[in-house]
């Protein structure tokens, strides 16, 4: 007999949709993402594909729907959710050193982790991704996985930016979303 081992359930989304006075801004939608997977979600509106974005990575709460970041409902565990899921907008981070160093610094005391460990693992993202993406998203994407989250959800990634995250980590789970 042959057991399959299947990569554990890093994001798990069920029927979400995102309404605002009474406009539907977010249709919904349902995608599981394994552990090692990069999957790309396809939104109707730049506006959409921002909210569902914030969504995955349990910034926003859909007005329906359920959000499982590993094991954790993130209406229900909010904290445990997001100490698991990176989040990288579109627009990057500001491309000053100084600001990028100052804000490694703070999460690392949100994260209640050690500064020059984690400016080191800063550090080493970013210069893995300098060359093939610009610097401010690249400093996002470090901003996003140097605490060493499991999955990273980026908004309105292009394909090769995409490709790029999911070299730094085999394992990692990515959801990124795009514009139809």
């Amino acid at each position: 007999m042959i057991a399959l081992q299947l990569a554990p359930t890093a994001l798990r989304i069920e029927n979400a949709r995102f309404t605002r006075n009474g406009c539907a801004l977010v249709e919904p939608f349902s995608v599981t993402v394994a552990a090692g997977e990069r999957i790309t979600l396809a939104q109707p509106s730049g506006v959409a594909a921002r909210i569902a974005a914030r969504i995955a990575a349990a910034i926003v709460k859909p007005t329906e729907g359920r959000v499982f970041v590993g094991d954790f409902d993130a209406r229900l565990q909010p904290p445990q959710a997001k100490r698991l899921v990176g989040f990288v907008p579109s627009d990057g981070f500001c491309a000053s050193p100084q600001a990028f160093e100052r804000e490694v610094g703070f999460r690392a005391d949100v994260w209640n982790a050690d500064r020059a460990e984690m400016q080191r693992a800063a550090d080493a993202i970013f210069a893995a991704l300098a060359e093939s993406v610009p610097q401010s998203w690249a400093r996002a994407v470090a901003l996003a996985l140097a605490p060493g989250v499991s999955t990273i959800v980026l908004e309105n990634a292009t394909e090769r930016w995409t490709a790029s995250v999911s070299a730094l980590r085999s394992e990692l789970a990515i959801l990124a979303t795009v514009t139809a």
